[in-house]
């Protein structure tokens, strides 16, 4: 989410506690603890037949599906605030009372927020208290763990406050670029995308042979939008024979990397800098060039210049690792996911002025650019591409 190239420019009842009846069950203990009569879950009808065209009734819980998942991403970061996630991590089995306890929440609002957690197959039933759902103790309740991505939900709520403007964005033809959105969303997006090159490292860069044995060599890395300088320490520690430059276009997004190489003692290897890739001049000085979620940030009519930037900037058998969205390219794929995903940020960096492209645009790009694709994987949404200069 960090470009390195310019761009273009109530009537709800409350919630009250009451004391058990003697004998009462607990919470956690088979049904839900007090809870009014109005809170019991509505009946539902079968789903539609196979086949069948969905009713209105259908459609109107498919919509109330799609709203659900607004309410569950601020129940995630809520419950990532509290340390409801890695408490159960450390300790499953805990009852809604013991999870209060030990967290000094209301019992009864803890309880609510673990039943709802539950509904969304976030956690599951342990005996009489709850524990993590499969998996998900490493990617919510495990900040050491490659997959963390407890604080997902947290930015996807602040890049949400841009859709405020989307109305007059769209009657008007404007556009808001990422470098105007302030301190505190730059903070965001670069706490939120940290865990992206840890996921690459551990999970991705195996299935890539070539390029991990040009890391391994001792490379010269070029971090292309670097952001926070998440990407250029990472490779670092974990490639001690290399050095990383990183560059970007926003000044405050280099002066957190700057901070973050100094507090990993990394300064005598490792250097970000505020640069398009455009003003490089360093022709075939690097091995590597990365790019993580940057591509898709260029301005559709500057992408081919910054691929032949790039490509200038690797030295002879060189390769360039794209890390990055790609747009579904049939109906069917843009119904599915995580397919779907790449689609959406689209939608929500729109605004930005961003276009998401293909995997094929991403193949014409580096072909055009002297790049011949030499690696290809994908994790989940991303789409990742290695391509060397001959």
């Amino acid at each position: 989410m960090c470009r390195c190239v310019p761009t273009y420019a109530s009537g709800i009842p409350r919630l009250r506690h009451r004391v058990s009846a003697p004998g009462s069950p607990r919470a956690g203990q088979g049904r839900a603890r007090d809870f009014p009569d109005w809170y019991a879950p509505a009946v539902t009808t079968e789903g539609t037949p196979q086949g069948a065209a969905p009713t209105p009734a259908d459609q109107v819980s498919r919509l109330y599906d799609l709203v659900a998942g607004y309410h569950a991403t601020h129940l995630i970061e809520i419950a990532r605030e509290l340390g409801v996630w890695e408490a159960l991590a450390r300790g499953p089995g805990l009852t809604s009372d013991r999870l209060a306890a030990e967290l000094a929440t209301d019992p009864f609002y803890t309880d609510v927020l673990c039943r709802t957690a539950f509904s969304f197959g976030l956690l599951e039933r342990d005996g009489a208290g709850w524990r993590m759902g499969p998996h998900f103790d490493q990617i919510l309740g495990d900040p050491t763990s490659s997959f963390y991505l407890a604080c997902a939900p947290r930015v996807h709520m602040v890049l949400g406050e841009d859709y405020r403007g989307y109305p007059g964005h769209f009657r008007g033809g404007t556009t808001r670029p990422y470098q105007e959105h302030g301190e505190r969303f730059m903070r965001e997006v670069a706490e939120a995308l940290k865990t992206l090159p840890r996921i690459f490292l551990d999970l991705v860069l195996p299935r890539l042979p070539g390029l991990a044995a040009r890391l391994e060599d001792g490379a010269r890395v070029l971090d292309v939008g670097c952001g926070g300088g998440w990407a250029v320490v990472q490779i670092a520690e974990r490639f001690p024979e290399t050095t990383c430059v990183g560059i970007d276009l926003e000044p405050y997004s280099v002066e957190l990397a700057q901070r973050l190489i100094a507090e990993r003692g990394l300064a005598g290897r490792c250097q970000a800098r505020t640069q398009s890739v455009d003003q490089l001049g360093e022709d075939g000085t690097y091995d590597v060039v990365t790019s993580f979620l940057v591509v898709h940030e260029i301005a559709p009519a500057l992408k081919a210049a910054a691929f032949a930037a790039v490509a200038r900037a690797l030295k002879p058998g060189g390769s360039f690792l794209i890390f990055d969205e790609a747009y579904p390219e049939t109906d069917e794929a843009l119904q599915t996911m995580p397919a779907r995903f790449a689609a959406l940020a689209q939608w929500y960096e729109l605004t930005w002025g961003n276009v998401v492209g293909t995997r094929s645009e991403l193949h014409a790009l580096c072909q055009e650019a002297g790049l011949q694709v030499t690696e290809e994987t994908t994790f989940s949404r991303f789409t990742i591409l290695v391509a060397a200069r001959a």
